[in-house]
């Protein structure tokens, strides 16, 4: 029994580590800061922009996010839709700030 436990443990730490691991973040986005009051528009750095409406937000556990819920300051990575607005926000975990400051020495 302790050792049926012991492996189910292991495949799910595993797969906790796994998932994080397959998030593809694309080479291309703009990496910066973002002030969010739970609006239409963001701050990003010092610039204050209005968000596509089908703007997609995730979180560092890679879960969409409503942009009118979201509240705070967070380190993102940002694309923007053929017409220049913001549509697509990855708040980035500290593993992967780590992982995108090694990439670019």
């Amino acid at each position: 029994m302790t050792a049926l436990i012991a492996a189910l443990a292991a495949v799910l730490l595993s797969s906790a580590a796994l998932a994080q691991s397959l998030r593809q973040l694309p080479d291309d986005m703009v990496v910066t800061t973002m002030v969010a009051r739970g609006g239409a528009s963001v701050m990003l750095g010092e610039r204050q922009v209005m968000l596509s409406p089908a703007a997609q937000v995730r979180t560092a556990e890679n879960m969409i996010v409503v942009p009118s819920n979201l509240y705070g300051s967070y380190v993102v990575g940002v694309k923007t839709d053929f017409q220049g607005m913001v549509n697509r926000i990855w708040i980035l975990s500290p593993q992967e700030r780590a992982a995108l400051a090694a990439r670019k020495k």
